[in-house]
């Protein structure tokens, strides 16, 4: 099935190239008014996704940490125990 469906889009690109091209904003001119907000965007775009994930990684990291400290604790109490 995958390998029909790769068949099929190599051909379609293959006889209609013209598919494949940029659009007009991508191919046209860089200091034109469209391009310069859709890299503002881009990058907007990449600022938001960066934050989040370094929320999740920072969140991991201090979870991490935690469990280390906290396994610490229950290994002491357990020897001061004995």
């Amino acid at each position: 099935m995958k390998k029909g469906i790769l068949i099929t889009l190599v051909l379609m690109l293959a006889l209609l190239p013209e598919v494949s091209y940029a659009c007009a904003t991508c191919f046209g001119n860089p200091n034109a008014a469209a391009t310069q907000g859709m890299n503002k965007a881009i990058i907007a775009m990449l600022g938001v996704t960066g934050t989040v994930l370094g929320g999740f990684g920072s969140s991991i990291y201090v979870l991490n940490r935690r469990a280390r400290g906290y396994a610490k604790s229950l290994k002491r109490k357990k020897l001061i125990q004995r």
